[in-house]
């Protein structure tokens, strides 16, 4: 935990006239010199200011005197002052207060320092002599002073369609002694505003039921520190600062105009209902997790968008490197519909080799949450007849593909029993999900560009799914032969899921540090929109870098996504 100085140094403009020690004496001299037979009442002891938010607390005591009737409290030089009448309460010293939050004009107690001058006095013109203490009001200023507890990271742990509300993990950075951070925002199912209060030893904290509506005020998360020093009356709280996750699915095309093996050409990628998250990060300023159809990088890819009053976006960023600069796409630009809560994106990424001009439009997200299958997927090898069960004559451990390690080293290869040719893996991922897309990972040794492209990484594969297994038909060679192969049966009963290319940098004039991240970020395939829910999932390779021979193959790792059926 850090350490701070209860009260930091703080300079207030100066609101009253700091009386001077001669002053002091002059104000009490002038009742001591004008009769030298006069009667004083009790004067206050222990006069002491506490400040507080736009207000000062003073506290003292007073002592015996039966004569006392009202105690004057004056400030601002005289100018302003508050009577408050005294009431006895006990015999001996008695304690009393009062609290100035208002100049007699009804203004607040602006922030700054200010001078209390004390005196007690009855209905004869009887008067204490003065007691003077020195307090602060504290406001906006001193409030905007103190540091909020840094947010690490907004996360989605799920979305229930039917509250369209969100769970939202929030984690925190170190706190400072004394914070305490604060959250407010409304409840998408009740309206109802929430407040939860995270203590500094919390290192993350999780929210239920948020709404999803971009820029919408009511699903916007609050968040402030509260400190409460020592001596002060209030608890400060600084400034507010907004934060949002909104979840989108988006469609569009990419259209890539590169170079291809010295030759230019151009390739268009099209894509539906790609889950998207957008977090508010600073004013008005949001970070997209997915630049077009790619999965979500972690190797330092940036996708800005700053929304303007005139509801227009102003993208900037860069995918993979820093090089590789995201800029919108001529004067038509991106905008958000707030009737709709539609976006529709038109940005360029400009690369090495040429650039990607995409076209998307986000919509509201209203379906179920997307999530990944459970890992690791059991072992089908066994019981398929002619999936693959060996890598180099040695037998591994079908958990491999679904540990979780994006970049193993050769260790993920399959070939087959017998030799037969078929160049498959038949997949349980555990349960039914109707699937959106699929991560394949390939084998990277040493981050050495070339091992992307080479050790039998898969090329091409084609995908099948089936929700149940026939028993009945387990054993049944033809039944399970190949799908390209007229002899087999199997594809009348599955579901066919695509064939699915992975795209060659290599060939495209790519630096080594975008092979690198294509390869640590995978490569994704999008499943066809019509095709149904699954659980067991057939992987052929058609292609892999070594075209003249597929009779094995390598995977560094599968992820499966989609929606639990």
């Amino acid at each position: 935990m850090k350490k701070i100085v209860r009260f930091l140094v703080w300079s207030f403009p100066v609101i009253a006239l700091i009386v001077s020690c001669d002053r002091m004496n002059d104000i009490q001299q002038k009742y001591v010199d004008s009769s030298s037979d006069r009667v004083y009442l009790g004067k206050n002891d222990s006069l002491t200011a506490y400040g507080g938010y736009e207000r000062v607390k003073l506290v003292w005591y007073i002592n015996s005197d039966p004569k006392i009737e009202t105690t004057v409290v004056f400030w601002n030089n005289r100018l302003d002052s508050l009577e408050i009448p005294f009431v006895r309460k006990q015999e001996g010293i008695q304690k009393d207060s009062v609290i100035i939050d208002r100049n007699m004009d009804g203004t607040p107690l602006a922030e700054g320092t200010y001078i209390f001058e004390v005196i007690n006095k009855n209905q004869y013109g009887e008067r204490s002599l003065t007691s003077i203490t020195e307090g602060n009001s504290y406001g906006e200023v001193y409030a905007g002073s103190l540091s909020d507890r840094p947010v690490i990271s907004l996360s989605s742990e799920g979305f229930d369609p039917l509250t369209q509300s969100s769970t939202i993990k929030i984690r925190w950075d170190e706190a400072l002694e004394g914070c305490i951070t604060k959250i407010t925002y409304n409840k998408r199912s009740t309206g109802v505003e929430t407040v939860v209060f995270v203590s500094e030893t919390e290192s993350e904290m999780t929210l239920m039921d948020v709404g999803n509506r971009f820029d919408h005020p009511d699903d916007i998360l609050y968040i402030s520190s509260v400190y409460a020093p020592e001596g002060m009356i209030d608890p400060i709280e600084t400034p507010k600062k907004k934060a949002q996750l909104a979840h989108f699915l988006a469609s569009g095309t990419r259209v890539e105009n590169t170079v291809y093996e010295g030759s230019n050409a151009t390739f268009t990628f099209s894509y539906a209902n790609q889950e998207k998250t957008l977090i508010l990060t600073g004013d008005n300023v949001y970070d997209c997790n997915r630049i077009a159809e790619f999965a979500p990088s972690t190797t330092g890819s940036l996708f800005r968008m700053k929304l303007s009053e005139d509801q227009t976006f102003e993208v900037s960023g860069n995918y993979s490197i820093a090089t590789n600069v995201i800029a919108n796409t001529g004067s038509t630009g991106s905008i958000f519909d707030p009737a709709t809560g539609n976006i529709t994106l038109r940005y360029t990424v400009k690369t090495t080799g040429g650039s990607y001009t995409v076209e998307e439009t986000l919509v509201p997200k209203t379906t179920p949450f997307e999530k990944e299958a459970p890992k690791p997927f059991i072992d089908r090898r066994e019981s398929i007849p002619g999936d693959n069960t060996t890598l180099l004559g040695a037998s591994y451990s079908f958990a491999t593909i679904s540990d979780g390690i994006h970049a193993p080293t050769f260790e993920n290869g399959w070939i087959p029993a017998g030799n037969t040719g078929r160049v498959s893996v038949t997949i349980d991922i555990n349960e039914k999900m109707k699937l959106s897309r699929v991560i394949l990972w390939p084998t990277l040794q040493s981050n050495n560009r070339l091992s992307i492209y080479a050790f039998m990484n898969v090329m091409k594969c084609e995908l099948w799914g089936t929700a149940e297994l026939d028993e009945s038909k387990l054993q049944d060679e033809a039944y399970w032969a190949d799908a390209e192969d007229p002899t087999g049966t199997f594809k009348e009963d599955w579901v066919f899921l695509g064939v699915h290319e992975v795209e060659r940098l290599d060939k495209r004039n790519a630096t080594d540090d975008e092979i690198i991240n294509r390869g640590v970020d995978g490569n994704q395939f999008i499943i066809p929109e019509s095709a149904g829910p699954v659980r067991y999932i057939r992987f052929f390779c058609r292609e892999n870098v070594a075209t003249a021979d597929i009779s094995y193959f390598f995977i560094g790792e599968l992820s499966f996504f989609g929606y639990t059926q």
